[in-house]
């Protein structure tokens, strides 16, 4: 887990429904990105 996917979590922990796209400018990733690295975080149990 690097710092983007630590930004991506603290993002979803202050609200769950916020979109990939906004995480994603939020981060400076696409969209795709985003949704590839959220299904990682779930994938690995960390989600």
């Amino acid at each position: 887990m690097d710092e983007i996917d630590r930004k991506i979590l603290k993002l979803l922990k202050e609200n769950a429904r916020r979109s990939y796209v906004e995480i994603g400018k939020i981060v400076g990733l696409t969209e795709g990105a985003v949704r590839r690295r959220v299904k990682k975080l779930i994938d690995e149990g960390r989600i």
